[in-house]
């Protein structure tokens, strides 16, 4: 979905760049590939990132990299699948529901924003606590 966004965000002359941590089967000249990288090199990925987007087209469970993201500051797109979207505030990022969602807020977001969901991330408070969380799951697990 990402890929086929982009594709065609760069076909009508919108330049970026897309830094991928993996090696695709398909390349575009927008990207940019690194190798794996390690955790300990998370920090400074994430302080040259302006926006992370998560666009799983699989219902997932609660994953880590947009709360890794938050945790840096940086704002987020996330599909309507991505279990994390229901961590992020409306201030912060945004969530998406398919490629053409995709591409349109792609195509209105100014570095303004950007700089504003930055802003806004440092401030937050992310309903987001894992001992709050798994206290949760194992009480609704107990009910039943």
């Amino acid at each position: 979905m990402l890929k086929a966004a982009l594709d065609e965000l760069w076909n009508e002359g919108y330049k970026f760049s897309l830094n991928v941590y993996f090696t695709p089967t398909e390349l575009s000249p927008y990207m940019n590939i690194h190798g794996r990288y390690s955790y300990d090199e998370l920090e400074a990925i994430m302080d040259e990132t302006d926006l992370l987007i998560c666009p799983s087209v699989w219902y997932e469970t609660f994953g880590y990299t947009v709360l890794e993201a938050l945790s840096f500051g940086v704002p987020v797109l996330v599909s309507d699948t991505v279990g994390a979207k229901d961590i992020i505030p409306d201030d912060c990022g945004k969530i998406f529901t398919d490629k053409e969602d995709l591409k349109n807020i792609i195509k209105s977001l100014k570095t303004s924003e950007l700089l504003s969901w930055n802003e806004n991330i440092t401030k937050a408070k992310i309903a987001f606590d894992v001992k709050n969380m798994v206290e949760s799951l194992m009480n609704l697990y107990m009910e039943r």
